[in-house]
């Protein structure tokens, strides 16, 4: 073998060695992007708010499929219903969410979804009795949740009577919160982003009302808007209506 072939072999070896860190590429580099999930919702701050504030807190890039109520007297919702059974969902509702092949509907499965995919913390299942209060908070918060919005659109459309008979329903929250930096203690969890966007409603609705009566309210929501990308978050909701345009309690 002369000089010449020993060099170039020596040289290969020298290559051979160095390509799986400076020339192969890994299996993640050469995977496509995964596609970011599709939330759709009506053009309105509604069920949705929570979803964006967790997707916003979990940090997750996302697209969103709008449809818009028609004005009145009419107040249309052909935008939706003309296209609903055209989108490949079981339960065809909104919001619902699609994640490459999968879809599904309902709020409450969706910010499940989100949290087991992108922020499994948000579950509190590590531990199970922890895990039964955040279950316990939401479903307390949904029930005040389906009151306040309940009347915002099948009631009389005067804001004191509401007020007045809303407030109470946040008392024993409120004074969990006392102590409580969230819902359920020290860590947030689901239920976080629907009360805090409930509580923006109520302040709305009570004007400022709310936070006068249970100023750990107050605390609450500024501690909450303070995580991490919520508060650009919430300056794009500001943008949207709380309920839609047939509702007679709206901040239009």
């Amino acid at each position: 073998m002369t000089t010449t072939s020993i060099i170039a072999s020596i040289i290969s070896l020298i290559l051979l060695h160095l390509a799986p860190t400076s020339a192969m590429a890994t299996p993640t580099q050469n995977a496509k992007a995964t596609p970011k999930p599709t939330l759709g919702y009506w053009k309105i701050r509604g069920l949705a708010s929570a979803i964006r504030y967790q997707l916003a807190y979990s940090n997750v890039p996302y697209d969103e499929e709008v449809y818009e109520q028609g004005d009145g007297p009419e107040f249309s919702r052909a935008a939706w219903y003309d296209v609903k059974h055209d989108q490949g969902l079981t339960y065809p509702n909104l919001p619902y969410l699609k994640d490459g092949s999968f879809s599904l509907t309902e709020s409450g499965a969706i910010q499940r979804y989100c949290a087991k995919k992108w922020c499994p913390t948000l579950l509190c299942d590590d531990d199970m009795e922890t895990y039964g209060k955040a279950e316990m908070a939401w479903g307390v918060v949904l029930d005040i949740k389906g009151f306040v919005a309940t009347q915002c659109y099948v009631g009389d459309g005067d804001k004191k009577k509401l007020t007045d008979a809303a407030i109470p329903r946040f008392g024993l929250i409120a004074k969990e919160l006392i102590e409580n930096k969230f819902i359920i203690g020290d860590r947030i969890c689901c239920a976080d982003f629907a009360f805090v966007e409930l509580v923006e409603v109520m302040d709305f609705i009570s004007d400022g009302e709310i936070f006068k009566e249970y100023p750990s309210l107050k605390t609450y929501r500024d501690r909450v808007f303070e995580l991490p990308r919520l508060k650009e978050c919430l300056e794009e909701e500001k943008r949207l209506t709380f309920n839609n345009k047939v509702a007679k309690i709206n901040n239009m």
